[in-house]
């Protein structure tokens, strides 16, 4: 009997799905198996000017945790960051806006540099009765991002943000047909207003021997601050067993808008217990 997938989500908003690790990219295009537990960490870098006059590199550390059982699935994330700039630090496009901050550390040739922790982002989904006859599954996500990130620095809004989100998976085949809608609740800093926003992903994903996958999804949504753009994004990855308990996973974005990053690179390593 062929498995059925479902899909978890994230949110995740770090980087406002911008800078999603690995173990959220798979739980959002329907890829974590039932009764897993699974531990992901990797590296990641991403570059984008977010249409100002100077670019920001981040580095970035994913850390994050899930399971799933039956019906319920738990995810839980919180990254390491690194930022340099010729001008201010951004590392999404809510953090573009104007800062009142303390001035990052500042190297002898100007260069702004910044680093922590990224904000922390809790996640609890609920999986509805497939449909065997059209192998299609559903769920439904709420997601709390906590703004540990710090404001001053540039490197998050500092503020607490819900997600509420619905998606369904269709197994076509080796494909995995994914796709998801969402509705983020930001909060407001004592400085600014950041927008409530709907946003998306739509993912097809190939299962090939030796339980290898590939895939693609794009990633969409509405303007997160009145003087940024609205964030679309296309993401390409592969994924890997290396052995029974562990996988590998790459991926590579490219920003199609100035509010994503004009590209980002990474991979994973995903532990099973």
């Amino acid at each position: 009997m062929k498995k059925h997938i479902s899909i978890v989500i994230l949110l995740i908003l770090t980087g406002i799905f911008q800078t999603a690790d690995a173990l959220e990219e798979r739980t959002r295009l329907g890829l974590v198996k039932e009764g897993e537990f699974s531990l992901l960490t990797g590296l990641e870098y991403q570059e984008g000017d977010y249409g100002t006059p100077d670019s920001t590199s981040l580095w970035r550390i994913p850390i994050s945790i899930s399971y799933r059982k039956t019906n319920f699935s738990f995810f839980a994330s919180m990254p390491l960051l690194f930022a340099s700039s010729e001008g201010d630090i951004i590392v999404n496009s809510k953090t573009s806006m104007p800062k009142k901050s303390v001035p990052p550390t500042t190297s002898g040739t100007g260069q702004q540099t910044a680093s922590g922790i990224g904000d922390i982002v809790v996640s609890g989904s609920y999986y509805f009765t497939p449909n065997y006859r059209d192998e299609i599954t559903y769920r439904l996500t709420g997601s709390y991002k906590l703004g540990t990130a710090d404001a001053n620095k540039g490197l998050g809004t500092g503020e607490n943000d819900l997600y509420l989100e619905g998606g369904a998976a269709k197994n076509i085949d080796e494909y995995i047909l994914s796709g998801t809608l969402g509705y983020e609740i930001s909060g407001d800093s004592p400085d600014f207003n950041y927008n409530d926003v709907m946003y998306g992903t739509a993912g097809l994903t190939k299962q090939m021997a030796m339980n290898k996958q590939m895939g693609t999804y794009l990633y969409f949504s509405q303007a997160l601050t009145d003087v940024s753009d609205a964030p679309l994004e296309l993401s390409f990855f592969y994924r890997q067993p290396v052995a029974t308990t562990r996988d590998i996973y790459l991926f590579l974005s490219k920003g199609l808008s100035d509010g994503s990053p004009d590209f980002s690179i990474g991979g994973s390593l995903q532990f099973y217990f």
